[in-house]
């Protein structure tokens, strides 16, 4: 066939005559649901296209090739329809999801609220510093606490 050949009106027409070819009938499912997934996967679809693709298609074949989509592209596809959402695990569960997305008796996420700043007119107050240390009862200061490094860290936790 030529390069310039409407495959799309090709299909329609043997779908139209579909009398003439009952031996490609398996075959016209696998190349409707090829179709179907190669535009699921597309970096286009969102979530009006996900929805009117159902509607073309029907429930049950919609099903059946959102089903073949491979996992990693589930979620890639429900993460660009519903960004939103709470991360699902299983692949099951993401297909589920896009089913409810696509026949609506599901809306995608809102985002989730940001907590509310405090609006404060006036600086909270300082924090009271710290008590000092009291002094030693002979009146000398308190030794000064050094910081063990190197050697000296070795040989001390050996001695423990």
């Amino acid at each position: 066939m030529a390069e310039t050949s409407d495959f799309f009106a090709l299909l329609a027409a043997i779908g139209g005559k579909a009398g003439l070819f009952p031996a490609g009938g398996n075959l016209a499912r696998k190349a409707v649901n090829e179709i179907v997934r190669a535009q699921l996967v597309a970096e286009g679809t969102d979530l009006d296209g996900l929805r009117a693709i159902r509607a073309l298609l029907g429930p049950a074949a919609f099903a059946e090739a959102l089903d073949g989509v491979p996992a990693p592209k589930t979620k890639t596809l429900l993460t660009r329809i519903d960004p939103h959402a709470p991360a699902l695990a299983q692949p099951g569960d993401r297909v589920k999801a896009l089913l409810a997305l696509a026949d609506a008796s599901r809306a995608p996420a809102a985002p989730a609220a940001k907590p509310a700043k405090k609006a404060s007119s006036r600086k909270a107050p300082a924090a009271a510093p710290a008590p000092a240390e009291p002094s030693p009862v002979d009146g000398k200061p308190a030794p000064r606490k050094r910081k063990i490094t190197g050697r000296t860290a070795l040989r001390v936790s050996e001695e423990r």
